[in-house]
């Protein structure tokens, strides 16, 4: 057998590999077809309207990153519990039971603010390490390979990489006690969030990007431009980079291009494996944050 059977071979069980993971996934995950397809209805017709860079729906990787959407949702969901289980027990543990009931006796509407703040500093000093701990950015660059950014882009994600930077943020409210409520508000806010702000739309919104995470804001943190590495980590409230001196949102201007400089593989397993290659460096195009002052 030739080296081109093999590799064609190989393809082939890549890509039934990849079915089974899928097909089991969407056993586990019905609704979440029925979630892709009212997310396509909105911001398809979204992205074209109002379309910041001209590019096809079904864009290069378009399929992959459906798998994505649909499987790491289940492993990311597998590592959080065992770092809840562990890490956030021992948490907890450390937590006086007066600062639960505090939070207990709050309204509902303070309590959600509260956790919103908490968790938005959690995930962003938790991505902030993404990009500076070389074993983490293994993993994180997965999400940065992204070239065409859209709605879809925000499943391109690896689920260590996942499961890690969203801990940091649930791991917090977690040990003070936060109630199930509060947590279901927290992760439909971010997730609906992370989706709109990946999203290939020119709009802008005035006083409010310093406020709320926007396209405007989270594009500059995909930009393959020097002058916007080791920017913009929040992903909910930009203020929270203004804060720790990471922000960066030229008025009126856009990035030109996205992604890495690195040679990505294509496929989801091939992405799900590629951290673990001895290949796979930290990119020398993102040195670590400078220190804070």
């Amino acid at each position: 057998m030739n080296e081109t059977q093999r590799l064609s071979l190989g393809g082939v069980a890549l890509g039934i590999a990849t079915l089974a993971v899928l097909l089991v996934a969407l056993a586990i995950r019905g609704p979440a077809v029925f979630g892709l397809v009212v997310l396509a209805v909105v911001f398809v017709p979204l992205e074209k309207v109002f379309a910041l860079h001209p590019q096809k729906v079904l864009r290069k990787g378009w399929a992959t990153d459906i798998v994505h959407y649909v499987v790491n949702n289940i492993l990311t969901t597998a590592v959080m519990l065992v770092a809840v289980v562990i890490v956030g027990t021992v948490l907890k543990a450390l937590v006086p039971d007066a600062v639960r009931s505090g939070l207990a006796g709050m309204s509902w509407g303070v309590q959600v603010t509260l956790a919103l703040v908490i968790a938005g500093i959690g995930g962003y000093w938790g991505h902030r390490a993404t990009h500076s701990v070389p074993v983490l950015w293994k993993f994180h660059k997965v999400h940065h390979s992204i070239k065409e950014m859209d709605w879809l882009a925000a499943a391109h994600l690896h689920p260590v990489d996942q499961a890690f930077t969203r801990s940091c943020a649930v791991l917090p409210l977690y040990a003070l006690g936060f109630t199930r409520a509060t947590f279901g508000a927290f992760l439909v806010f971010t997730t609906l969030q992370a989706i709109f702000i990946h999203a290939n739309v020119r709009l802008t919104f005035g006083p409010l990007k310093w406020v709320i995470g926007t396209p405007e804001f989270h594009h500059w943190h995909h930009a393959n431009q020097p002058e916007a590495y080791n920017t913009n980590f929040a992903g909910e409230f930009p203020w929270i980079d203004l804060l720790f001196g990471t922000l960066h949102v030229p008025d009126g201007v856009r990035p030109e291009r996205y992604g890495i400089d690195d040679d990505v593989p294509q496929g989801y397993l091939r992405q799900l494996a590629w951290p673990f290659r001895s290949t796979a460096l930290p990119s020398p195009q993102l040195p670590p944050p400078a220190p804070v002052s």
